[in-house]
């Protein structure tokens, strides 16, 4: 057996988890799904300016800071994997058609572009600081300021963005019955 590979009874606890009707039902709508990318976005956003603002105003990080920034966070990882599953995006899973499949391909290269682009301009950022820094008595708070909270959407755009783009294109699933 490979490492991560789900054995049979570990693949219908994900089949079950993902096909539950009620849970289906509930993610059927594409606004329901779009309105989740939304708020994820913006909790991780929130997330990385909670780790940024207290950089950027001259305090230091406090305890309460710290809980913030973790505490959105922890929020936006359990709100992903919500989406996840409304995407039906779980290793794993294997009750997906040729079609579904494809779909998945194609985010995953999205999500791939998309951390590059990112990745490119963590790089681009971080070396204009190190050309403009010896010159300037700028300190360290601005470059943590900037260079934190770019982590952090990078790393959240890595992990969450092909869920989120299947999640936010898929149109509205249709009822059992009606198919």
């Amino acid at each position: 057996m490979f490492i991560g590979q789900p054995n049979s009874r570990t693949q219908e606890r994900i089949r079950s988890m993902i096909e539950n009707p009620r849970r289906r039902a509930f993610w059927a709508a594409r606004s329901r799904r779009r309105a989740a990318v939304a708020v994820f976005v913006a909790l991780t956003l929130a997330a990385a300016l909670f780790l940024a603002l207290p950089l950027v105003v001259g305090a230091s990080l406090s305890f309460a800071g710290i809980a913030g920034f973790v505490g959105l966070l922890l929020v936006s990882a359990v709100l992903s994997t919500h989406i996840n599953i409304a995407a039906r995006w779980v290793v794993g899973y294997h009750g997906l058609d040729e079609f579904q499949r494809a779909e998945m391909d194609r985010a995953t290269r999205l999500g791939h572009h998309m951390t590059a682009a990112l990745a490119t301009l963590l790089v681009a950022v971080t070396a204009g600081f190190a050309t403009a820094a010896p010159g300037t008595d700028m300190g360290a708070e601005l470059p943590l300021a900037v260079l934190a909270p770019l982590v952090v959407v990078t790393t959240m755009a890595h992990a969450a963005f092909p869920a989120c783009y299947l999640a936010w294109t898929r149109p509205d699933e249709l009822p059992d019955d009606e198919d």
